[in-house]
């Protein structure tokens, strides 16, 4: 059997919009599409092993041919966070390694969007690193290099700035998971190559923790399996599904069906069970089966008739699966505007939730919910009186003083899944850009538009009062 290349690392997000954009914002991943459609119609929750597995699938993508990032939000079974004093050491897959073009700007990125570093980046110019949390708790190591540099790959994106290049999961038994990559996966293992040492311990809070491990070439990308022996790992939380958040699992890519059907067989074998056989629905595109390992992981093997190539249909969004640069499905509207104000201004007027009909449509707006431990995160407001009588309710879901709010929204008519992004930019001279962004399921006609005017005149009342003497403000 040839190498089989990892394809995809699956995360369970609570907000796939919000998680999609942080990825997208401060990495440079590119969107490429995603689906409503895994839903128990389609056998997902066959697929999956979890009851009624019901989710919105989005996937991002860098440099490389065929791989993703997969962005699952479960609506069903209802998600559960990363345990209260979760330490990578614990079981389960943990981190994701990724090289950038562009180290220093990444930083400051992850600053601006106030991401807090886990610990003081490692190692001198040009072989940094430094560890960060996603939105749902998952490790996100940034390398300045690229441990594939030594033996490159062919990168078709080549202009996307970021590269992902591992994978690593905390195992009880290095045997064990070996028996179950090397021997029945038949990955090889790696001799040459130092993901990390002990000195990286530091960088995701375990400084002086002793492991053992091994490394695994899986195409263009390694998988790191590590048992550490101080501390040990907790196991697997009880109750734990897949659909809980952070890493799921990885995806090991099959190009015929045939490859997919005996891989899948050979795994059975080994005592690797898959959840339930290969599909046939849609054989002649794509298919896939998850099996589970004795130490309990989850593996997709995945097969992709033609990963990246455009299909003249795609019903569902479920034919191309991914793969090549394409938005999401949702529809956006933006609107913008150069504030004559500095962010901090402008931020006071986005915050100040009681004055809003100074400078929007609605007559009244009022604060239903702010949170006991303070921060806009988790406000949620009101807005009525808006134009045909339009009342909307909105939650807070970031706030990144003074540069970003993230907002979600229900009760527009024709519109579902609604997710507003503010950015303010500052610009010289102590002005600001101001970008209102909006985006939406909706199969309603003229939606799109009737959204732009809506932000067109938020924007253009924005700055009308952001400018007016901040005594009066007060």
């Amino acid at each position: 059997m040839s190498e089989l290349p990892l394809v995809q690392i699956a995360i369970s997000v609570a907000d796939v919009q919000r998680s999609q954009r942080w990825y997208r914002d401060i990495f440079g991943y590119q969107e490429s599409g995603g689906t409503y459609m895994f839903i128990p119609l389609f056998g997902s929750h066959k697929v999956q092993g979890v009851p009624g597995a019901t989710s919105v699938c989005w996937w991002l993508m860098d440099q490389q041919e065929f791989f993703q990032i997969e962005l699952f939000q479960f609506s069903r079974p209802k998600p559960r966070p990363l345990p209260d004093g979760w330490r990578p050491c614990d079981i389960g897959y943990t981190t994701i390694g990724i090289h950038v073009a562009d180290f220093d700007g990444t930083l400051e990125r992850l600053e601006r969007r106030h991401t807090p570093l886990l610990g003081d980046p490692v190692g001198v110019p040009g072989v940094r690193r430094v560890c960060v949390r996603d939105p749902d708790g998952v490790l996100i190591e940034v390398m300045e290099d690229d441990p594939r540099s030594g033996d490159p790959r062919p990168r078709p994106y080549s202009g996307i700035p970021v590269a992902t290049r591992f994978v690593t999961l905390s195992v009880p038994d290095l045997d064990l998971a070996r028996r179950t990559w090397v021997e029945t996966l038949g990955l090889p293992e790696v001799g040459d190559v130092r993901l990390h040492g002990p000195e990286h311990e530091a960088l995701w809070g375990l400084t002086g923790a002793t492991r053992a491990s091994f490394v695994l070439r899986a195409g263009d990308v390694f998988i790191e399996v590590v048992q550490y022996l101080d501390p040990i790992g907790a196991p697997w939380p009880a109750g734990y599904r897949i659909s809980d958040h952070g890493l799921l699992n990885i995806a090991l890519g099959l190009r015929t069906y045939d490859a997919l059907h005996d891989l899948v067989a050979a795994c059975g074998a080994a005592g690797i069970p898959p959840n339930a056989p290969p599909p046939s629905t849609l054989k002649p595109f794509w298919s896939c089966s998850y099996v589970n390992d004795p130490s309990g992981f989850s593996i997709e093997l995945l097969y992709v008739a033609k990963p990246g190539e455009k299909r003249l249909v795609n019903p569902f969004d479920l034919v191309e699966l991914g793969f090549r640069p394409r938005a999401a499905p949702v529809t956006r509207s933006q609107a913008s505007r150069v504030v004559a104000a500095p962010p901090e201004r402008v931020w006071q007027v986005l915050v100040d939730h009681e004055r809003m009909p100074r400078w929007t449509p609605f007559s009244g707006s009022e604060v239903l919910f702010r949170p006991p431990e303070g921060g806009e995160v988790g406000t949620v407001r009101r807005l009525t009186g808006g134009p045909a009588r339009l009342s909307v309710t909105e939650t807070i879901v970031a706030a990144e003083e003074p540069y970003r709010l993230e907002y979600t929204a229900e009760g527009a008519p024709g519109q579902s899944a609604y997710h507003g992004f503010v950015t303010l930019t500052p610009l010289p001279g102590g002005w600001t850009n101001l970008m209102w962004e909006a985006q939406f399921r909706s199969r309603a006609p003229g939606v799109g538009s009737m959204t732009a005017r809506m932000l067109r005149s938020l924007v253009n009342g924005m700055a009308t009062e952001a400018v007016q003497p901040v005594a009066e403000a007060l």
